[in-house]
């Protein structure tokens, strides 16, 4: 267990930490899935926001990087890192110019599902420009953004081949609603719904002679499912840090996923007066809370439970028969949903043996705003 609370004795809390043995040994376990199956990786950089990881997971084989805003991919791009997919659509013509600029940096490739868009990138990239690499994004089930018939995505395709300045690079297809479904038979009917329509979208594709280059697109929860194909690369994102919602997973066999929890919500017990509760001071603003609330811990009794007592604050129940937690005593809560708890910190206090590094954390929502009043 992480010796925390000596190695992490003068960090204020609440703070974000990583266990970095963990960590490394979580890219580890996935890249040998992806070589032992013959699939490339492409990490979603949206969960951790940190090009040290980033560069953890591209030194242990992952062919690129993927991520979800365009300034997650000027943070990548700038830092050096190769190939990066931005894999959510955008509509602002200025956002079009920024990825532009960065593609003439490091080719990079974007996300579409409207002809508009084809449209607003050809408009930004010169013609003795490098040309932009362009992926049609799927509607798979998730609901939320791509083409929702293989028709509407062979024209989109071919509009984009129309250009010049663009190169038509494949198809995406997320299907985010399959990968938190914990029985392991409704999670598989979901992710081989999705696997199907893509198989169906790169046949349709072929038959007017146009290849899908990559077939991007999968999940943690799905994975193991999805390196058999047809992804020839795999949008793995939490695998990385674990968290709760991803802790209710299991397989066929009842097993959880190959990977273990390295990301921790380091609090301070602050309220000791309530008979088996005492309150942390790690609330809303520390960690996310569209997912289940932290359900484990360490530095506190065994059963301990979590629950939200506002902004600052949370409450721990100890079992009856515990020892009673002291005032000033820390405790690590594995993390909620990871991805917008990572947002809401500026920084992991890294665990590397005996030492601790600060990693910042970038390209945060909100980060990037004026901190004194001015006018737009």
């Amino acid at each position: 267990m992480l010796r925390f609370d000596i190695v992490l004795r003068e960090v204020d809390t609440p703070a974000l930490v990583v266990d970095l043995a963990a960590l490394k040994r979580n890219i580890a376990r996935m890249a040998a899935i992806a070589g032992r199956s013959g699939v490339k990786l492409r990490p979603h950089a949206k969960t951790h926001k940190s090009i040290e990881i980033a560069r953890l997971q591209i030194e242990a084989g992952a062919i690129g990087i993927a991520c979800a805003t365009v300034t997650e991919a000027e943070m990548l791009v700038t830092a050096g890192l190769p190939d990066v997919l931005l894999t959510a659509p955008v509509a602002d013509p200025a956002k079009f110019a920024r990825l532009a600029a960065l593609n003439r940096r490091s080719p990079l490739k974007i996300t579409v599902d409207h002809v508009e868009q084809v449209r607003a990138a050809a408009d930004v990239v010169a013609l003795d420009h490098p040309p932009l690499a362009v992926v049609v994004d799927t509607d798979v089930g998730q609901g939320r953004t791509g083409v929702t018939d293989i028709a509407e995505g062979v024209a989109l395709a071919r509009a984009i081949a129309s250009y010049p300045q663009l190169r038509f690079a494949g198809i995406q297809g997320f299907a985010g609603n399959a990968q938190h479904i914990p029985e392991p038979l409704a999670r598989r009917a979901a992710a081989g719904k999705a696997a199907d329509m893509l198989r169906e979208f790169a046949a349709a594709l072929a038959e007017v002679n146009l290849h899908a280059a990559i077939i991007t697109g999968s999940g943690t929860g799905t994975h193991d499912q999805d390196k058999a194909g047809p992804y020839s690369e795999l949008q793995v994102g939490s695998y990385i840090f674990m968290d709760s919602d991803y802790s209710r997973i299991v397989d066929e066999a009842g097993s959880g996923p190959p990977f273990e929890p390295s990301l921790f919500v380091m609090a301070t017990v602050v309220s000791v007066n309530r008979p088996n509760e005492v309150t942390v001071d790690a609330g809303t603003k520390a960690l996310a809370t569209n997912g289940p609330p932290p359900c484990s811990m360490h530095g506190v009794a065994h059963g301990a439970i979590y629950r939200f007592a506002g902004d600052e604050h949370g409450i721990l129940t100890l079992p009856k028969d515990a020892a009673p937690a002291s005032l000033g005593q820390r405790v690590l809560l594995g993390a909620s949903h990871c991805d917008p708890t990572v947002n809401l910190h500026a920084c992991y206090h890294v665990i590397d043996g005996q030492k601790v590094q600060r990693w910042p954390i970038g390209a945060r929502y909100g980060a990037s705003k004026a901190s004194s009043p001015t006018e737009l």
